[in-house]
């Protein structure tokens, strides 16, 4: 493979990775093309490079789009797609319009949406804001979210909290095995003392805090980890309520936003909860 070394040699690569094959590619999946490092891009765009490519490409940059799109913006998506549909969206109607942000990344900050609890969140900020339009969407929510079934919605608050405190954990560094990674993580936990358990029960956690919350970790998964993840947390949903799904070492994100939107229509129903936290 002939160097690249120039701008203008990135922005060809650019175009023939989005020739071949049909997507806007994401960055790691960009570089690995090319066989270049980050730094290369660096030295050309300096901060934000990826994304200066991304517009001198033509393309919207893809970095961080949920953080940008404002709360306001992606209820009133949510609400439109409800009147369209005539019923509540499920996260393949999301996906399949290419709405912001993608289903991995509702629930990352700031707005830390999950699918299935966009309607009750919907709902309350229609509520809160005053918009108008969506009494029909909010109609089809308490229809379908029943007063009688509001317990059932609520969040256990020790649960919220453990979820918090993982999202606040940055690994030291990349580890070379999950085993490691649940070390560190453990030792994080503990020094918020939480009480845990390691590879404990009927299932086999890779941890257990409190006797109450399961947590699985995975590892730079492919399409075939993916897979097996989905039937352990299955499986875990069996013995717990609760689980949280580490993925740490994304290799794509496509892969990831899969099996999220997996997780939210057939995992998560009634008090069976599971958070996928990326790391």
């Amino acid at each position: 493979m002939a160097s690249i070394k120039t701008k203008e040699d990135f922005i060809r690569k650019y175009a023939e990775y989005k020739m071949a094959h049909g997507v806007v590619p994401k960055q790691r999946e960009f570089l690995k093309y090319v066989g270049a490092h980050s730094r290369k891009l660096t030295a050309l765009w300096g901060r934000d490079a990826y994304s200066k490519l991304q517009s001198e490409c033509g393309d919207d940059p893809n970095k961080l789009d949920f953080e940008r799109t404002p709360l306001e913006v992606i209820m009133r998506q949510y609400g439109d797609l409800a009147l369209e549909l005539g019923d509540l969206p499920n996260s393949s109607d999301w996906i399949y319009r290419d709405l912001r942000p993608s289903i991995a990344g509702l629930v990352k900050k700031p707005h830390f949406i999950k699918w299935a609890e966009f309607p009750r969140n919907f709902a309350d900020w229609v509520k809160s804001s005053g918009a108008d339009g969506y009494a029909a969407v909010v109609a089809l929510i308490d229809a379908s979210f029943p007063k009688t079934a509001a317990k059932v919605m609520e969040r256990d608050r020790e649960f919220e909290k453990l979820v918090n405190d993982i999202r606040l954990w940055s690994p030291a560094r990349r580890r070379n095995s999950e085993g490691e990674y649940k070390v560190e993580l453990r030792g994080y936990l503990q020094s918020h003392r939480y009480q845990l358990n390691e590879e404990y029960g009927e299932s086999s956690f890779d941890l257990l805090v409190r006797k109450k919350y399961a947590i699985e970790i995975k590892k730079d998964p492919k399409l075939s980890d993916y897979d097996r993840l989905f039937g352990q947390l299955a499986r875990h949903l069996q013995h717990q309520l609760q689980v949280v799904a580490l993925i740490l070492d994304v290799p794509s994100e496509d892969n990831l936003e899969n099996f999220s939107s997996l997780v939210d229509e057939y995992l998560n129903r009634g008090k069976k909860t599971v958070e996928v936290i990326k790391k």
